[in-house]
């Protein structure tokens, strides 16, 4: 009861602070104030694309940061632009072998290749829809600055240079389904991204929209960035009006003279339109006030009070590169499982090819996520966190971002979560019980227990120790089993 009675104050509390709340102020304060929107607690699962010109050369190299790494020559510089090593980096190698040296044939050249033929906004969405996600959308803008819909602010997208318009196709699908839509940005790093082009034809002044001025690692952005940062993000809210900006860990980088008034603006948007919209920001980066913490390929070890999120991708790499992936299904539900008992959600990461066709591979991982959904959505949708999350001897060794490696539960690893009305509890076996399942994080008097998509009666028992519920031997295979526990 107390903790039904801390969660309904919580809520009050929030929905207090938003009616008060009329307008925010370019200050930390005021931002923060602002908090994850109740679509967001009650979706649990999101799908996004990366999908930019980046993957042509992904699909060449295997390199997700291959715009930046293609012009390293002489040496090899990481993210941060430290030498670590003599050149020539295998991105520039097969650069120069498919379409010649960088001075004649640069990043620039290489996105106007980008044709997609096979993009199917309905496709995409019908796919997502069946995978039981509740929001989902495109990388609007990657590193490569590269804008992924018909920009009226550069003449460097997808509407002016592939005569398509990917969000607008994939808002209307994905609205059309009361789903959530969302975009990433990840043009906060740009600004640094194209330093090694200078060698190269990012030094060309006709391209300065592209590369932006020549500088090193440390100047101030320019003005010229600055106005493009904002503006792009500005478009995007006034043609698609997303419910989700998305931000990648260069938004760290972006001063807080322009970050806090984009803030301000997109929050006091939300209040005056009645969207409930969110913000993310990377856990290893700079705090952004009133955004919701993401996790990028990793999680957290307990349950945490504010809601967070987990982006991770079926694949090593977040692009297509015409490789197998890692995961299947029941890694996913597993993850998802897990993620969610501790108040969290998960994103996940789909890479088309560069004509816009999703592997056959991750197709079928997401069919059979939506199967499992199918049975057992009622424990994971609208759901809220137990009082514990999770019993049982598989746990991670860290919490963190980069942490995610593949985890093999037994089944006597459970997790838990619980309806909004906090009369239902539901504890999920994360393997198939060779014997009675024991739960032993209840700890109140129950009233009945069935088994999620099992039509028949379970037999269980309760004392001072746990319930042991008996496990059904005619009970259909799953990558984790759901039961729903009644409480008195």
């Amino acid at each position: 009861m107390k903790h039904m009675l801390l969660t309904c104050g919580l809520l009050a509390a929030s929905i207090v602070s938003a009616q008060a709340v009329e307008s925010y102020k370019t200050t930390f304060e005021s931002l923060d104030e602002h908090g994850a929107p109740e679509w967001f607690r009650d979706a649990k699962f999101g799908i996004y694309t990366h999908w930019t010109p980046t993957t042509i050369g992904n699909e060449i190299a295997a390199v997700g940061w291959y715009p930046f790494y293609m012009y390293q020559k002489d040496e090899i510089l990481d993210h941060g632009l430290k030498a670590t090593g003599k050149g020539p980096h295998w991105a520039y190698t097969e650069h120069v072998k498919h379409f010649g040296d960088p001075n004649t044939f640069g990043w620039k050249d290489v996105v106007r290749t980008f044709q997609p033929k096979g993009f199917d906004a309905k496709e995409w969405v019908d796919l997502f829809e069946e995978a039981g996600a509740k929001f989902a959308g495109p990388v609007a803008m990657h590193h490569d600055g590269y804008a992924m819909w018909d920009s009226d602010v550069t003449r460097w997208s997808a509407g002016k240079m592939a005569g398509v318009d990917p969000s607008a196709e994939l808002e209307k699908e994905i609205r059309k389904r009361g789903m959530k839509f969302i975009a990433s940005f990840h043009h906060g790093k740009t600004w640094d991204y194209y330093v090694p082009s200078y060698a190269f034809d990012g030094s060309n002044p006709e391209f300065v929209d592209l590369y932006f001025e020549p500088h090193v690692k440390g100047d101030p952005h320019s003005p010229r960035y600055r106005r493009w940062w904002r503006d792009v993000l500005d478009e995007y809210i006034r043609k698609y009006d997303p419910d989700m900006i998305w931000f990648d860990m260069g938004e760290s980088t972006v001063p807080k003279d322009i970050m806090y008034p984009f803030l301000a603006s997109y929050y006091t948007h939300g209040l005056k339109t009645g969207r409930e919209v969110a913000t993310t920001c990377k856990n290893y980066s700079t705090y952004l006030p009133g955004s919701i913490v993401d996790y990028e390929k990793g999680r957290v070890k307990d349950l945490q009070e504010k809601p967070w999120l987990t982006d991770d991708s079926i694949t090593p790499q977040w692009f297509n590169s015409n490789r197998p992936g890692t995961k299947d299904a029941n890694d996913i539900v597993d993850e998802l499982v897990d993620i969610v008992s501790k108040n969290g959600c998960l994103l996940l990461n789909i890479g088309p090819d560069s004509n816009g066709v999703i592997a056959e591979s991750e197709k079928q991982i997401l069919r059979d996520i939506g199967a499992w959904m199918k049975v057992n959505g009622e424990g994971i949708y609208g759901t809220r966190p137990w009082k514990i999350a999770a019993e049982g001897p598989t746990v991670l060794e860290k919490e963190g971002s980069f942490i995610e490696k593949k985890l093999t539960y037994t089944a006597e690893d459970i997790r838990y979560t619980m309806g909004k009305d906090g009369k239902t509890v539901y504890a999920f076996v994360l393997d198939k019980p060779e014997a009675a399942v024991v739960l032993k994080g209840i700890g109140q008097p129950v009233k009945s227990i069935g088994l999620l998509g099992y039509v028949r009666a379970v037999q269980w028992k309760q004392n001072q120790h746990g319930i042991s519920v008996s496990f059904p031997d005619d009970a259909a295979g799953q990558p984790a089993y759901g039961f729903r526990i009644e409480l008195e």
